[in-house]
């Protein structure tokens, strides 16, 4: 194998081993080095916000089991 498919293949294993979020950080700031509009990150849903959408899916056929699970997580942060 000679040292450009050795660098290559060294390449691609450290590559895996980034996290995915901080690649795109990479390119989007590599994007706007070279002057190029980034695209804009799509907005992210909170923990609330993707419960109460869950909860009120299906006409709240998940409502109870929601509840369930944040009593028992507030319970344990209580106590």
């Amino acid at each position: 194998m000679d040292e450009r498919k050795k660098l290559l293949l060294m390449m691609r294993e450290i590559r895996k081993k980034i996290d995915p979020r901080v690649l795109e950080q990479a390119r989007q700031a590599a994007l706007a080095q070279m002057g190029q509009q980034p695209e804009p990150e799509p907005p992210r849903d909170n923990e609330a916000s993707r419960l109460f959408k869950l909860a009120r899916e299906d006409n709240g056929a998940r409502k109870s089991e929601i509840l369930a699970y944040l009593e028992k997580k507030f319970r344990n942060k209580l106590n």
